[in-house]
């Protein structure tokens, strides 16, 4: 049952609030060898990739759900 919630508050969270955290790689990670960020839902965290203009992909930090649950209250995060 708990991987199931938290799976389901990752989904709220990147519904509500990807587009955010997008924006937020990008001011981050500012490299114009950047094309876009990809953000998956791995159960209890969110994991991103970074896709360069040669299509090569970079694991960058991904965002813990405890981090999340702080931050995004109204997605009623739990596990």
């Amino acid at each position: 049952m708990g991987s199931t919630a938290a799976m389901e508050s990752l989904n709220r969270v990147l519904e509500k609030h990807g587009e955010e955290l997008e924006k937020e790689l990008r001011e981050q990670y500012p490299s114009p060898l950047i094309r876009r960020f990809s953000l998956e839902n791995c159960i209890y965290h969110i994991a991103v990739e970074a896709e360069l203009v040669d299509g090569t992909t970079l694991s960058v930090e991904a965002y813990d759900i405890d981090e999340l649950a702080e931050r995004f209250p109204d997605c009623e995060i739990g596990y």
